[in-house]
Parts: structure tokens; C-alpha cells; sequence
């Protein structure tokens, strides 16, 4: 891995979400270098010690890719002098930063962290005026210590600024005493990782905080809304060694905080995260809702509609398919599913025709831009994802586990189709429900065979009633 000092003296690009930087680093040999990676709290005139490879830009050339980096403290005055006038400081500019930097010279950072009220000493600063500069020159300083504080084991600086976010100034104390709160902020690190760094500080393997947190992670992380209680305890006792009383006692405490929730079915008990039981819930009562609604949107003649339809479009349907669509007219809630070559998109092709010609809007979706983009091409019609669609771009950017009741604006449209259905998440799946008007017809479309989801599932066999009420299949 190789080394590179100097000073950001340029940012071209910065996501504020997740803080991937582009920047021009000026090196200590008075080159500038493109660098490329995490840098949350970094703002030109910063001095970092970066680590990681050169890479080479198919268009930008040659480039510094960073693994990790340590903000260091400005070497020369000049240095100083860039850092303080980089706006960085609200109140102080180049002029101010030059005057602070000429006044205390090698004394400046000792004055901003140890004797503040000296800096009412240069033209322009007040005495209260002088203590807030400071209190936000060591605030910015203290956030990039959690960066140092988060690499030491092993969580990169990608996952900083949420911590920050999430946790304040006062991340890294709050960190020391529960680490495994990082479960619920950071991504890409699992159970053991946070686990080695509580032992690492000190935290008993009994410690009830450990017990839940590994509860919550195996609840979260294991691809469903939820699992088997005593699956459940399996699994946590191999993760942690603890006692299955321990564990026991901990669903009961989860479960009076509402942070889990436990569901009896028969002579079993399932266990959810209180955030997918919740969503899962949402879920089956708007579907069920949406079914059982007025059919406002039912269309007559639909038989003599079907042969105008076939004349036009040069296709005629299979009984199975007319059957298909018929079934959509009558309900409001509809399934149409089976692998490829049985007929799915000249179903859909025929129900967004025989919608339109009567002046209602339908609106096409699907959960990843390669489906919608295909649907486009197979449709002829406009196709989003359903993240566009529902203008929920940087909902899960918010926290690891999604907030179920975020406020969804309402969808214009008299029809939805919704394509490879197999890959909506509960989380996405609620969001979607949330943003329908009663008496719009709601159409999903795809295959058991089609990719699943990424984030949890399971939400439709919850409610057998639902499936029963509210189907059309193409087999």
C-alpha cells in the first residue's frame, strides 16, 4: 500500500450522502495529484496522510485510490494559513486567516484549542465571537477523530459520517460504551467485526446489550421478515456462546421495548424485527383494503373490447390469457405469474390498451432500471422504477433499518403495473401500498424462478386470504 501527503487543495466532486470524494491533492513536491475515495469531513486546505494504489481512469488518467487517510495537522503556517481561509470556519476568510496566523504563528492551533479568548485580540473577532470560532474549529476537528476512532477496527470511512450523523460529537464515547450500536448505522460490517471490537474494549460476553444486538443482527441479516423462535436461539447461541436462558430473557426484554416483535401461529412462534413485522402488517391490511374496495375501475363489454383489441394489435390470445385479464377487470388487486414465453407481456400489452382507450392513466413500474427499461422496450410504453416513481431516492440512505412510516405522496394513476415483482422488498412493498389511491387497479407481474429480493420478503404469504381474493395466474 503506498503513502501520499499533502494538502486537498481542490474538490471536484463530493456525494453528500456517503461522502466519495473526487479532490486535487497538492503533495509535499509541489505535485498535484487527483485522489479518489471516502473522505467524510474533508474540505480543501485539510492535510491528510492518504493510503491505497495509483488506479488508471479509462477517461481521467491517472489517479490515487484511497483505502483509508489520517487528517494531520497543517506543517508549515502556509499550510495553516490555507486551512483556516478555506471557508471551512464560518467568519473567517483569507484576510482573518492571514491576521491569525501573523499574530500567533506557531501558536495558532494551541490558541484555537487551549486559549480562545486570545483570538479576540485580531481585528474584526469579539470576544464571544472568538469562543464560538474556536468551539467550531475543535468540533470539526473532533469529527474526523471518529474516522481514526472507526479504523482501528476495521470500519471504513465510508461509514463515518452516519456514525457522525447518528451519534454526534460525542460518537466515539457513546461507541466505547456500546459498540454494537454501529449494527444499526453502519453497512458492510457483520455481528463478528463489532464483536471483536467490544471485547476489544472491554464489553462482557454476558453483557445483555451483545445478547440483543446479536438478536437483532441474526433477525435483520438472515433474507426474510422472520424466523422460527427456537431457529432463532440456535443460530444467536453459535454466534455468541451465551446461555439459551440469556438469550430467552433478551427476546423478552426486545420485545418489551419494541425493538422485536413475536407472532404465535399454531404451536410456533415466529420473531420479526419490530420494523418488518410492522411493514409486513402495513402491507397485508393495504392489500387486503385495496381488494375489497368499490371495483370503480371495472370495465363493460369486455369480450367484444378483447376482439377489437386482437384486430388491432394482430394478436390473438389464448383462453388462459383472455381468463388472465378478465380477472384483473374483476378485482382490484391482481397477480399474473409464469416463467418465461407464457404470455405475460401481451397480457400487459392488452390491459394497457384497453385502459387507455378509456381515458384512463396507467403507470408502469419496476424495482431495478434494467426491468423498467426492458418493460419500456417490450411495452412501447414509459416504465420507472419504483424509487423514481415514489420520489424515495435517499429513504434508506436515512438508517439501516427503514422507517415504515415515512409519508409516501399519493401515485396519479387509475392502473399500476408493477414487473418482476420478485425483487420489491417489505420495505419497498409497503412504500408502494402507501402511495395508492382506493379504487386503483394494482398489477403485479413475474415468476417464482425471477431473482429475489435483496432486502427481506415474504410479505404476500403472510395472509392466505389475500392470496385467494385477489389473483389471476398465467401456469
Amino acid at each position: 500500500m503506498l503513502e501520499l501527503e499533502g494538502q486537498i487543495v481542490e474538490i471536484i466532486y463530493k456525494n453528500d450522502v456517503n461522502s466519495y470524494t473526487i479532490a486535487v491533492l497538492d503533495t509535499a513536491d509541489k505535485e498535484e495529484i487527483t485522489v479518489v475515495g471516502y473522505l467524510p469531513f474533508i474540505d480543501i486546505g485539510d492535510s491528510l496522510k492518504l493510503f491505497g494504489k495509483y488506479v488508471e481512469h479509462p477517461d481521467y488518467g491517472t489517479q490515487f485510490k484511497i483505502d483509508t487517510f489520517e487528517k494531520v495537522m497543517p506543517k508549515t503556517l502556509g499550510a495553516l494559513e490555507k486551512y483556516l481561509a478555506g471557508g471551512i470556519i464560518k467568519g473567517i476568510g483569507p484576510a482573518t486567516a492571514k491576521r491569525i496566523v501573523d499574530t500567533f504563528g506557531d501558536e495558532t492551533i494551541s490558541i484555537f484549542k487551549y486559549e480562545p479568548s486570545r483570538l479576540a485580540q485580531i481585528k474584526g473577532i469579539s470576544e464571544t465571537r472568538a469562543v464560538e470560532i474556536a468551539e467550531e474549529f475543535n468540533e470539526k476537528w473532533e469529527m474526523w477523530q471518529i474516522v481514526g476512532f472507526l479504523e482501528r477496527f476495521g470500519i471504513g470511512a465510508s461509514n463515518s459520517q452516519k456514525v457522525y450523523k447518528k451519534l454526534g460529537v460525542n460518537a466515539i464515547e457513546e461507541i466505547e460504551k456500546n459498540p454494537y450500536v454501529l449494527l444499526d448505522i453502519t453497512y458492510g460490517v457483520d455481528f463478528k467485526q463489532i464483536d471483536k471490537m467490544a471485547m476489544d474494549l472491554g464489553i462482557a460476553s454476558d453483557n445483555d446489550k451483545r445478547i440483543e444486538s446479536a438478536i437483532k443482527y441474526s433477525l435483520a441479516n438472515n433474507g426474510n421478515t422472520c424466523v422460527i423462535k427456537e431457529n432463532l436461539i440456535v443460530f444467536v447461541k453459535a454466534l455468541t456462546n451465551a446461555e439459551e436462558q440469556n438469550i430467552e430473557n433478551c427476546i423478552i426484554n426486545l420485545k418489551g421495548k419494541e425493538e422485536i416483535a413475536v407472532e404465535k401461529r399454531g404451536e410456533e412462534e415466529w420473531v420479526y424485527l419490530y420494523s418488518f413485522y410492522k411493514a409486513e402488517q402495513n402491507i397485508a391490511e393495504k392489500l387486503i383494503t385495496l381488494n375489497s374496495s368499490k371495483n370503480i375501475k371495472r370495465i363493460g363489454n369486455l369480450k367484444q373490447i378483447l376482439k377489437i383489441q386482437e384486430r388491432m394489435l394482430k394478436k390473438e390470445l389464448s383462453d388462459k390469457q383472455k381468463e388472465a385479464i378478465e380477472q384483473v377487470n374483476e378485482n382490484n388487486v391482481s397477480v399474473i405469474t409464469g416463467g418465461p414465453g407464457t404470455g405475460k407481456t401481451t397480457i400487459i400489452k392488452f390491459i394497457i390498451e384497453m385502459y387507455k382507450e378509456k381515458k384512463m392513466k396507467v403507470v408502469l413500474c419496476a424495482p431495478t432500471g434494467r426491468a423498467a427499461k426492458r418493460m419500456t422496450e417490450t411495452t412501447g410504453e414509459e416504465a420507472k422504477t419504483i424509487h423514481r416513481l415514489l420520489e424515495i431516492g435517499k429513504i434508506e440512505e436515512e438508517g439501516k433499518i427503514a422507517n415504515v412510516d415515512y409519508d409516501i405522496a399519493p401515485i396519479d394513476a387509475d392502473v399500476i403495473i408493477i414487473d418482476e415483482m420478485s425483487m420489491v422488498d417489505v420495505f419497498i412493498m409497503n412504500y408502494l401500498l402507501k402511495g395508492i389511491y382506493l379504487g386503483t387497479k394494482l398489477i403485479f407481474v413475474g415468476d417464482s424462478n425471477q431473482l429475489p429480493s435483496v432486502g427481506p420478503r415474504k410479505y404476500i404469504r403472510r395472509y392466505n386470504r389475500i392470496k385467494k381474493n385477489s389473483n389471476s395466474y398465467i401456469k
